[in-house]
């Protein structure tokens, strides 16, 4: 019995120093990104890049792949890495759930694993992630707030079924059930796209001759043009991080624009970055849900050069940094320029 009591005390010493073994520095860390086909997750890794090469330089060594949007691929990209004896995984999930498994696997072989910019569900990960929901109370209450309470919303929603439009919407639609004088008039899926946004808004402001204000999810430049095409006036709108939305807010503020840019900035892969380095260094933050605070610029806090870039592509993400992460990072930083 005594012996039997040794070998539980001494596999048990054993498996709490595993749990809590130092890694070595220089840091490998592997970012597992799945979908690349826009801009912002290009800037999204460029960001991390240069955090690394900036404040990391002979700490981390850094690598990084691109599974695309099948979960079963970015799976055998995850296991590549755990075979590799990485010490940590910073992944953009195809799935919140597919990846359970192997997220799990890499935990039990004492990998640190954090996923960033959309959750997963596999307990021993860390998620760095804004919430949508929240995203979409800001746009609404600051419409809310500009129209006095009161006045005719269309809301320019995303791709149905996808959580990051369903739980935008719910956060929307929470704020303005607060104003019973704000009435929902049109709703439209523009499915974060400039052009579909356009075609659908037009649709829904010509149906209706008195629109004050629109809530967008992305494609709000699609939404000024639909305005502008039809001679509208224009009216209050919100839309998320786009330059070109911000370029937009800049240059018609004298023609009646009011706006609020408020969204998911690219730069979240550096932060997620940051945290790893600060786990592995033995500074874990308290919740492993950690809360990405939102970035958001009005039209009279907009500053060429600072928050809107007006000589820049109007398809980057226009946020350089995230309140109260300190990144140091620059719109450079992010363009690989």
């Amino acid at each position: 019995m005594k012996l039997k009591l040794l070998i539980r005390l001494a596999l048990g010493a054993m498996a709490l120093l595993a749990s809590t073994a130092a890694y070595a520095e220089p840091y490998k860390i592997a970012v597992s990104n799945s979908y690349i086909g826009n801009e912002w997750r290009v800037q999204m890794i460029k960001f991390m890049e240069a955090y690394t090469a900036k404040n990391l330089k002979g700490k981390v060594e850094l690598t990084v792949n691109n599974s695309g949007t099948d979960a079963q691929k970015q799976i055998a990209v995850l296991s590549d890495m755990i075979s590799a004896g990485v010490n940590a995984i910073l992944v953009n999930p195809a799935s919140d759930t597919a990846l359970d498994a192997v997220i799990e696997e890499a935990c039990k072989q004492n990998i640190l694993v954090i996923a960033f910019d959309q959750p997963v569900t596999a307990p021993c990960a860390y998620v760095v992630a804004v919430d949508f929901t929240e995203i979409g109370r800001i746009h609404a209450q600051w419409l809310a707030d500009t129209l006095g309470g009161k006045g005719n919303v269309v809301i320019n929603r995303g791709v149905s079924g996808f959580p990051a439009d369903t739980n935008m919407n719910a956060g929307m639609t929470e704020v303005l059930a607060k104003y019973p004088d704000i009435k929902v008039v049109g709703e439209v899926y523009g499915k974060w796209d400039n052009a579909v946004s356009q075609q659908e808004l037009t649709k829904v402001l010509t149906a209706n001759p008195k629109v004050d204000g629109i809530l967008n999810q992305y494609g709000t430049y699609g939404a000024l043009q639909a305005l502008l095409n039809l001679n509208r006036p224009l009216v209050a709108m919100s839309g998320q991080g786009e330059n070109g939305w911000r370029i937009a807010m800049l240059d018609y503020k004298d023609k009646g624009l009011q706006g609020v840019s408020a969204g998911d900035p690219a730069v979240i892969g550096a932060y997620a970055l940051k945290i790893a380095v600060d786990i592995l260094d033995g500074k874990a933050p308290a919740d492993k849900h950690v809360a990405v605070l939102v970035p958001t610029v009005t039209t009279a806090e907009l500053k060429p050069g600072t928050n809107v870039f007006p000589d820049l592509s109007p398809t980057l993400d226009a946020d350089t940094d995230i309140p109260g992460a300190n990144l140091g990072l620059t719109i450079e930083d992010g363009t690989g320029k």
